[in-house]
Order: C-alpha cells, then sequence, then structure tokens
C-alpha cells in the first residue's frame, strides 16, 4: 500500500471549471506546494492540437494556457526534479493521418521535455486507434498510460481485452476512470481479481475517481488494497463534474498531516476563490447522473448557467437517462428535445421591416427607439442581457438548450413577445404564457424548408428559425446587426438567397 505512486491533476482536471484559464503565479505555487508533499507525478494539463486560442469569435478566447501545456509556456515554471510531469491528451485528437501529423509536432523527445508520461483518454470502442500513438510515444521515450473511460458500463472481459490491447501496443499503465463517478468499492475488488486472473499484473493499473456520490476515497482504498499502482487526486477535488478525490482527504487518511498544513494553506490563499465562484463537489443532481450512467458535464453546465431552474433539472435528466446520454454533446439537445406539437395559427405582423440583434457586444449601442421609429420591429436572436427590452418587440429562440436557460428570464420582460418552437416538454409553460408566445416550429430536415407554420433545416440554429419565420411574416426588409461573419452564417444567408429568388420573395437582408 505504501508503495504506490499519486498523480495530482488539478491543472489539468480542474480546468473544466476555469477553461485551464490558471495564472503564472497560481502554477508556481501550486508546483512549490506539491514538491513538499508525497505526490509522485503531477498532470501539468491537457495537450490539446489547437493553435488559435484567442483569436476572436474563431477561435478559443476563454481558454488558457493548460489547455495545450505547450513546451514553451512549461518552460516559464520550474519543476522539483524528483516530480514526474504528466500531460493528458484524448485519442480522438490525434487520430488519422492528419492526427498523427500532430501529434508528432506536439510530442519531441521526452529528452528534451520536462513531460515524461503522457496519459491518453480513450473509450472502449476506439481501442484499435491506440496503436500509432502508443507507439510513437514510446519510441520519443514517454511513458505511457491509457485511461479507459466509462469503464462502469462494460463487461469484466470488455475491460480485460481492452488493457490487452494496450499492453501489445506498448503502454505502460492501464487506468480505469469512473467518469460516471458511479462506482463502488466492490466492483473494483470484482474487477481486480478478473483482470488479475486474466494475467495482467494489478500494480500496472491506475485509479481516476470522480467524487458524485461521496465514493472516491473508499474507492480508492479498495484499488490501492487489490495493488493498483497510481492514484489520482485533485486539491479540493477540482475537476470535471462533481470532482475528483480530493488531496487533502487522501493526505488525510495517510496520516500526513505536516503535508496536509501545507496544502490547507495554499488552499485558503488560491483555491477558495475558485470554490466560491465554481462551487463544484457532490449534490442530488451529480448523484442522479451518476446511478444513470449520464455523462457529468451535462449537470456541470446546468449548474453554471445562472439563469437556470433547478426545479427542470430532474426533468431534464430524466429525458438524457431516457436517451442514454452516456457521451458528453449539447447538440444532444437538438436530436432529442425537436418533439413539437401541431399548431394552428401563427400572429401576423403590424409592420413590413424588421431589426434582427445578435449577441455581439457591437450591438450595445444600436438605438431600438430610433429603428421603431424609423417603422422597425425589433427582435434579436436569443435573450440578450445588454438590449434595452423597453423598445423591444421579438426574442427568438429555438434551440431547446438556451430556451431551457433563458426562457424564464425572457418572459419576464414586458411588452415582448417570444417566438418559439411548441416543444411538448414545455407545453404547460407555454400554455400559462400564451399572451406572450407566439409558436412557430423547426424541424431537422437535410436542405432547408421554410413553411408557414415551421421551418426545416440540418441543425436547430436560431438564425435560420428567425430568418424563416421573418419571410413567411412577409417582411419586405431583415436588418442584421452584430451577425458573425462565420463559414455557418455565411452558408446560411447564401442558402436563404437562393430561397428568396427562386419563389419570387421580395424579401431583402441587409447585414450590418
Amino acid at each position: 500500500m505504501d508503495n504506490v505512486k499519486i498523480l495530482d491533476c488539478t491543472l489539468r482536471d480542474g480546468g473544466y471549471y476555469n477553461n485551464w484559464d490558471f495564472s503564472t503565479n497560481f502554477a508556481k505555487n501550486y508546483l512549490k506546494v506539491l514538491s513538499k508533499t508525497s505526490v509522485n507525478i503531477i498532470e501539468i494539463g491537457f495537450r490539446k492540437p489547437i493553435n488559435n486560442i484567442g483569436s476572436g469569435p474563431s477561435g478559443l478566447s476563454k481558454i488558457g494556457k493548460f489547455l495545450t501545456s505547450s513546451e514553451k509556456d512549461l518552460s516559464k515554471l520550474k519543476f522539483d526534479r524528483n516530480k514526474k510531469i504528466s500531460v493528458m491528451i484524448d485519442l480522438s485528437d490525434y487520430t488519422g493521418e492528419e492526427g498523427l501529423n500532430s501529434l508528432k509536432k506536439n510530442f519531441i523527445s521526452s529528452k528534451k521535455s520536462v513531460v515524461k508520461i503522457v496519459r491518453i483518454a480513450c473509450n472502449f470502442t476506439d481501442k484499435e486507434k491506440l496503436e500509432k500513438i502508443v507507439k510513437y510515444l514510446k519510441n520519443n521515450n514517454y511513458t505511457v498510460c491509457v485511461n479507459l473511460m466509462k469503464f462502469t458500463i462494460l463487461t469484466n472481459q470488455e475491460i480485460l481485452s481492452f488493457f490487452k490491447i494496450a499492453i501489445r501496443f506498448g503502454a505502460d499503465y492501464l487506468y480505469l476512470a469512473d467518469s460516471f463517478g458511479n462506482c463502488k468499492p466492490n466492483k473494483i475488488l470484482n474487477i481486480s481479481k478478473y483482470i488479475k486472473k486474466g494475467g495482467i499484473n494489478l500494480n500496472r493499473l491506475g485509479f481516476h475517481s470522480h467524487d458524485n456520490t461521496g465514493d472516491a476515497l473508499n474507492n480508492t482504498i479498495a484499488s490501492i488494497k487489490m495493488g493498483f499502482g497510481v492514484i489520482d487526486t485533485s486539491i479540493m477535488g477540482m475537476g470535471r463534474g462533481a470532482g475528483n478525490l480530493k488531496l487533502e482527504d487522501f493526505l488525510k487518511y495517510k496520516k500526513k498531516n505536516t503535508e496536509l498544513k501545507k496544502v490547507n494553506i495554499f488552499s485558503k490563499k488560491f483555491m477558495k476563490n475558485l470554490y466560491e465562484e465554481y462551487k463544484w463537489g457532490k449534490n442530488k443532481y451529480y448523484i442522479y447522473s451518476a446511478k444513470n450512467n449520464i455523462h457529468p458535464t451535462f449537470v456541470q453546465r446546468f449548474l453554471e448557467e445562472e439563469k437556470f431552474k433547478k426545479d427542470r433539472m430532474i426533468k431534464i435528466l430524466k429525458f438524457l437517462k431516457k436517451n442514454k446520454a452516456t457521451q458528453y454533446d449539447m447538440n444532444i439537445f437538438d436530436n432529442l428535445f425537436l418533439d413539437v406539437i401541431k399548431h394552428k395559427k401563427v400572429q401576423s405582423k403590424k409592420l413590413n421591416k424588421i431589426a434582427i440583434l445578435c449577441d455581439n457586444l457591437h450591438t450595445k449601442n444600436i438605438n431600438l427607439k430610433k429603428l421603431r421609429l424609423n417603422g422597425y420591429a425589433t427582435s434579436t436572436l436569443n435573450f440578450i442581457n445588454f438590449i434595452n427590452s423597453k423598445y423591444l418587440d421579438y426574442i427568438f429562440m429555438c434551440n431547446a438548450y438556451r430556451i431551457f436557460t433563458e426562457i424564464e428570464k425572457a418572459l419576464s420582460t414586458k411588452n415582448v413577445s417570444l417566438i418559439l418552437p411548441h416543444y411538448k416538454i414545455l407545453r404547460h409553460l407555454i400554455k400559462r404564457n400564451q399572451n406572450k408566445i407566439i409558436n412557430y416550429n423547426i424541424k431537422k430536415n437535410n436542405k432547408i424548408k421554410i413553411q408557414n407554420n415551421f421551418c426545416g433545416y440540418e441543425k436547430n440554429l436560431v438564425l435560420i428559425y428567425a430568418l424563416s419565420y421573418c419571410i413567411m411574416q412577409k417582411f419586405e426588409e431583415i436588418k442584421i446587426f452584430g451577425l458573425t461573419k462565420n463559414i455557418s452564417n455565411l452558408k446560411i444567408l447564401e442558402q436563404i438567397k437562393n430561397f428568396l429568388k427562386k419563389g419570387n420573395y421580395k424579401t431583402k437582408i441587409i447585414l450590418k
């Protein structure tokens, strides 16, 4: 038990809350305090093959440097020679010819890098794609760990076969990652016996816990007792969803009181503010998601929305349970929530021109009063906090997630009508607010389709939705303010113009 290695992944897993935007000062103090503990391995972050961080609307402007953990950024930090440094990669980022080229670009020989260990996050179904990645990293002298995600929904035989394939490709360590946070100590004991019987040395195994049900420490203790070689922690448990095993709890369990005191001093100075802001940890929603194999990031995203009404959380989680939402993807709402009720009437407009404002700071200073005086109806794509609703007529909303998180705020705006699909899941809310809601449906369709009561498109996008409604209402002029001119939006505008041309519509679309 005393030989187990401790890997701390605060900067990597904790980054799911602050977009990996830890300051250099934070990182330096984090490394300094860990140098005084029995932590053996420090996972400094992800190494994503991204090169457009901070480049504006088309880039990831809010993403911090520990998502890429580049050699250049790591060179600015001081590392204890007694600690091994690791990074994690997602298998999906480095598959195929293009992915392999990115791998070669992002991973020089470990002899020239501070990074010595690479952990690969992999799903069972993608196991055959590991070979080239593992072999390249091994050839460049990295210690390679293969992390099996979502192992609790797999059979023991599937877990064993996955690990045997990873070993055949050259992996040094094999990880069980409790992605849903629903593992129990007895399950670890059962899996461990099966794997050992299958001929794998349990000292090669690692365990990554999530604390959705409060069992992170008990699960970790069970894995250590079975002979696992590595276990994961993070300071104050900061990590995706409900978080991980707290380093503090593990140090307390090991009776490392001097180390615990030093970590607590660091936490009080650097971690408490993060916790107050993001409030990770066990709650009834994470418990529900764990019990029903729902990816915990759904819960995390819902809780991050301050506008979100928590009394609807279980209702939506039940829907996700029904639809087996084991993979995190916000587009799941497009596919699953587009269940609409037919309706007979769409409210007609009173003006022949409409202004549409996008959620963009460039629209903040648009004079809605002046637009109204010039004969325009005024509207926004989704609810926009900084828009003065006094001179606003309509809010277009069609994306189910945006509706669930923003509808209460939108309904509270006086004298503003909401234009949204008649979702079955919202039928009671729609019925109670009939005087404020105009129903216009959207459906999945391979080609653009615009009709009086609904539009169809390959994706649930509010731009296509709003334009379709305005065209069917025979607005002669649609003036759009603050639209991001990305590939998706330009494609929509081109398709709309072709539709107008073929149908001999008089509607004119103007970008401002």
